[in-house]
């Protein structure tokens, strides 16, 4: 994600969330910054075969990494530029070193929370499910998801931008089956456009992705 916070300054992704440089550039067209569809109908939803796979992946533990000795949230691992897009462009400075990164944006209030709108990035390795979780780092607080990406257990009801919305603890993607966006992914890729949150209390998100191929932890701020 870009570095304006931690699921989005993950944010993330991997989430929301001071802050370092600014945003993603197009790097060989311009307005490379992901748009959600505009059909709810292109949202992809979870095969029982996905299901199955999602299941195995929430049986791996956080990996909360112990507090910085200097009580800083030292942010990332990030990669410089990543190409997704059919045009050509691309996005810089995103959070996580693949195979999923994570695109971010600024803070959204709602209520106790604080929520971001975060584009994570599946890139053609990625095979079945993504699990994405959320974790602040002295382990106060779990992150939270909402829209029709979300799964888990239900930990309330938010007010994101005036809708009601009931929030999940964990994110999955099914990246076999990305939704259509603008601009249009290169094939194999995938745009996934969600809104994550944390409670506004927190220092340092830990967002973990699980994959089939492993688990990246990201740190975010």
């Amino acid at each position: 994600m870009v570095r304006p916070s931690a699921l989005a300054c993950l944010a993330m992704v991997l989430a929301s969330l001071a802050c370092g440089p600014a945003g993603s550039t197009a790097t060989a067209s311009p307005s490379p910054t992901p748009v959600s569809s505009p059909s709810p109908g292109a949202v992809p939803t979870l095969t029982p075969a996905d299901r199955a796979q999602l299941a195995q992946l929430e049986k791996r533990p956080l990996k909360t990494p112990a507090p910085a000795a200097d009580g800083q949230c030292h942010q990332g691992p990030f990669t410089n530029e990543i190409f997704p897009y059919a045009n050509g462009s691309g996005e810089s400075e995103v959070y996580g070193t693949g195979p999923v990164y994570g695109v971010g944006s600024s803070t959204i209030p709602a209520g106790d929370f604080v929520y971001f709108d975060v584009t994570y990035m599946t890139d053609p390795s990625v095979q079945g499910i993504v699990l994405v979780r959320i974790n602040d780092l002295r382990g106060k607080y779990s992150g939270r998801f909402v829209g029709p990406l979300a799964t888990g257990t239900m930990v309330g009801t938010d007010s994101v931008r005036g809708q009601q919305y009931s929030a999940y603890s964990e994110l999955a993607l099914p990246a076999a089956n990305p939704p259509v966006n603008t601009p249009v992914t290169k094939p194999g890729w995938g745009a996934w456009h969600v809104l994550q949150g944390i409670d506004k209390r927190y220092t340092c998100a830990v967002i973990q992705i699980d994959t089939a191929a492993g688990t990246e932890v990201i740190l975010g701020h």
